[in-house]
């Protein structure tokens, strides 16, 4: 009983506590920090005057490349992959676009999220970065974004 009228017991307790909710609002704020700096860098990117482009080539042959077949899930998810190859964005150049088995057939201006959603899901992958090949109605395709 003794120990519960100390002082010094209850100052120990009230400094842990207060130890405790300044390390909580630490994280907090450094959480919210990572946040609004995240925000920001997009803001700022969307706001530069560049914007992000996608293009779709088109290949000839698959090769030993690993062939990804798109579904109308894909193009659901990503309007802009629908409208380059199948829509009001295609033209297809001539198959000279630097080898004679690959040609663009079209490209877009997309959003930085949309552009990083493209690149994740289409993107470079494996140990090596080899881009994937998408394969829809019997053609094969390669698609890239570039930031500017």
């Amino acid at each position: 009983m003794e120990k519960d009228k100390n002082p010094k017991s209850r100052n120990r307790l009230k400094t842990a506590g207060i130890v405790l909710a300044c390390g909580l609002a630490g994280v907090i704020a450094v959480v919210l920090g990572f946040v609004l700096a995240d925000a920001l860098i997009l803001y700022a990117y969307e706001n530069s005057g560049g914007q992000p482009m996608f293009y779709v080539m088109e290949r000839t042959e698959p090769g030993e490349s690993m062939i990804v077949p798109l579904t109308e899930k894909d193009f659901e998810q990503h309007p802009a992959l629908a409208a380059v190859i199948r829509g009001e964005e295609r033209n297809p150049s001539a198959w000279e676009w630097g080898y004679r088995d690959q040609r663009v057939v079209g490209g877009t201006k997309v959003s930085y999220a949309e552009s990083k959603a493209l690149h994740d899901a289409y993107g470079p992958q494996g140990e090596r970065g080899l881009y994937p090949l998408t394969e829809y109605e019997g053609a094969y395709y390669v698609i890239l974004t570039t930031w500017p």
